[in-house]
């Protein structure tokens, strides 16, 4: 991997030296696709949220206390947690857990390669305050 890293760094500095004008066209037209992608790149991310926050609204509608959402990123697949105020409310909203996983299956359908696609199983984490005590706890004494 660095030999390969190293021959590519040799080859652009190759290119720069024997080809300067070329390379910095090039450069030029990168930078300027970069920029004109950008609008649609954000256009995209936000119809994801859009459906995302939708999905989390239908699924956790019908709780008294509703769950907050933090959305992250993990290996360039998109990352949810689901945070409860206690275990208790998490077990009870088992069936509405199982729903907003469904949604957001549906959403993120086809994303990844396929070799290795999108799960929400994978994406979704559903804890409580005090669950990484928890965790933590169970470790120690095993």
């Amino acid at each position: 991997m660095l030999l390969a890293f190293g021959l590519g760094v040799a080859l652009l500095a190759a290119a720069v030296m024997r080809y300067p004008l070329y390379v910095g066209i090039a450069v030029l037209l990168l930078i300027g696709w970069i920029i004109a992608i950008q609008p649609r790149v954000r256009k995209e991310r936000e119809k994801y949220k859009n459906l995302v926050d939708a999905a989390f609204r239908d699924a956790y509608a019908r709780l008294p206390n509703p769950p907050s959402m933090k959305i992250s990123s993990s290996y360039g697949y998109p990352a949810f947690e689901i945070m409860f105020r206690s275990k208790a409310e998490r077990d009870s909203a088992a069936t509405c857990n199982e729903e907003f996983k469904a949604a957001i299956d549906g959403i993120y359908k086809g994303y990844g390669p396929r070799s290795r696609p999108f799960s929400a199983d994978m994406a979704i984490f559903f804890t409580y305050d005090g669950y990484l005590d928890e965790l933590r706890a169970q470790y120690k004494t095993a």
